[in-house]
């Protein structure tokens, strides 16, 4: 469920593109600079999420990257200028590395080896499936609602995940 939530929130803003660089007066540089700069700061920070990951709680970890990622998803929804909108897309990319890089190694642990493939399946499944989500949900929300509410509804899951999460078992690696 995480994994839908983090590829929902990471493709909330392809489905109100449109409308953000027109609320921003964006130009199609700035526009990919709101993608680039998820990408650039998930590439930094993944390392960095696996080193604590193998050292720390991992669903401490996950819980803490999964209320980042939600409260800069909200907080892009508070955007008041370009600026404020790439450093919620940095801080979405920072808090989805952490879980991306913790997440696999957690599921690896909490299943046995004949049952890993069908759980690796379902985490995986969740990536198009999630994309898809964020697309579709982040466009139909944006259209009825504003780009803004987009971004609050998306986000507002993964806070209720990213409790849930602090209190999950980490099991022996």
């Amino acid at each position: 469920f995480i994994n839908l939530l983090n590829y929902t929130d990471r493709f909330i803003l392809a489905g109100v593109m449109v409308q953000v660089m027109s609320a921003f007066s964006l130009s199609g540089v700035e526009g990919g600079m709101l993608s680039s700069i998820f990408m650039i700061v998930y590439l930094i920070a993944s390392p960095i999420a696996g080193y604590f990951g193998d050292r720390r709680s991992r669903p401490r970890l996950i819980a803490f990257s999964v209320l980042i990622w939600s409260i800069a998803t909200i907080g892009s929804a508070y955007a008041s200028n370009f600026a404020l909108l790439l450093l919620a897309r940095a801080a979405t990319g920072f808090g989805e590395a952490g879980f991306g890089a913790v997440a696999p190694a957690l599921l690896a642990d909490l299943y046995r080896p004949n049952e890993r493939s069908r759980a690796f399946a379902i985490f995986y499944a969740a990536i198009p499936l999630g994309a898809g989500l964020g697309f579709v949900l982040g466009g139909a929300i944006g259209q009825a609602m504003g780009w803004q509410a987009a971004f609050l509804i998306g986000g507002l899951p993964g806070l209720v995940a990213g409790l849930f999460s602090w209190w999950m078992e980490d099991p022996p690696r």
